[in-house]
């Protein structure tokens, strides 16, 4: 008699397990596969090591729902990052407060949102080099550029990262829940 075995748990196991799998499809309709959005995210996590983050680091997103988001979020989740997502439907002083607050060190936004991004990057005095854009917005690098010439392997030294996430707060500021860094695997 044969024991049934439990699929591979969490993400990273399962896109290595079944890597064709589609696993997400981007507002657009373009199909994404679990090893598809593994390596994305893979490259992002060397992108922003380039880019100077080191584990504990948080980066912000100005982001829409979509892959770009998605992969942001898996790469936090696998180098020990802090993403602070946040609202698009804020304005400049607004996102400003939030990405100095954080101590973000790079600002990812959405073309849609770029005007109100530029404003809170300038206001955190967040460098040039450290603005990355999905999309077409002045002062902003493009978003491929974290991307481009990273490999898409696994990046050493794993560790769980969280999402710090910006209560409405009771005091006029949103306030930041950064939570400690539990230390261990992804996968854990």
């Amino acid at each position: 008699m044969t024991k049934d075995v439990p699929p591979p748990n969490g993400f990273w196991a399962q896109a290595a397990a079944d890597p064709d799998r589609t696993v997400l499809i981007a507002p657009d309709g373009e199909e994404w596969t679990a090893g598809r959005l593994h390596a994305a995210s893979n490259r992002l996590v060397h992108g922003l090591r380039a880019a100077g983050l080191e584990r504990g680091d948080a980066f912000a997103a100005v982001l829409p729902n979509g892959v770009e988001f998605f992969t942001a979020y898996l790469a936090a989740s696998q180098a020990g990052f802090y993403l602070v997502p946040v609202n698009h439907h804020l304005v400049g002083p607004e996102i400003a407060w939030i990405v100095a607050d954080s101590g973000a060190k790079v600002l990812i936004a959405h073309e849609r949102f770029a005007a109100a991004a530029r404003r809170a990057a300038d206001e955190a005095a967040l460098p040039a080099a450290r603005r990355y854009a999905v999309g077409d917005a002045p002062g902003f690098r493009p978003y491929g550029e974290l991307l481009d010439g990273q490999p898409d392997s696994a990046p050493a030294d794993r560790t769980l990262g969280w999402v710090m996430n910006y209560t409405s707060g009771t005091t006029g500021r949103p306030r930041g829940i950064r939570r400690p860094l539990p230390g261990t695997a992804p996968e854990d």
